[in-house]
């Protein structure tokens, strides 16, 4: 399934700066997969919890381990609350997910 991953492996020792290109070829290829099952997990939360908003992005930012997240969601149930109510809200909302992360990074707006 991964065989370009394979030979990258399995030929490091043997020219110089494979490392880099191993590494290289995984952050790409990350770059162009699909969601992780945990970016898709918290997503899902967050629709259910923020049914009229207009958008939501997670990023797993610890490298694909499900450690450490990035959250953006943008829904007029923000409107008129404090960023640190609109941060309460996403806790709130991801209360059960985030007794497994290492942490969470939370961008929340208003639609104009």
């Amino acid at each position: 399934r991964h065989h370009g991953f394979r030979l990258l492996v399995q030929g490091a020792g043997r020219q110089r700066g494979s490392a880099a290109r191993l590494v290289l070829s995984s952050t790409i290829r990350r770059a162009f997969s699909s969601q992780t099952s945990g970016e898709v997990r918290l997503a899902d939360v967050l629709r259910k919890k923020f049914p009229l908003a207009s958008a939501v992005k997670v990023v797993d930012i610890s490298g694909g381990c499900g450690a450490m997240y990035e959250v953006h969601v943008e829904s007029v149930e923000f409107k008129g609350k404090r960023v640190v109510q609109q941060h309460q809200m996403i806790n709130q909302a991801l209360k059960d997910e985030i007794q497994a992360m290492h942490g969470l990074r939370i961008f929340t707006t208003v639609p104009k």
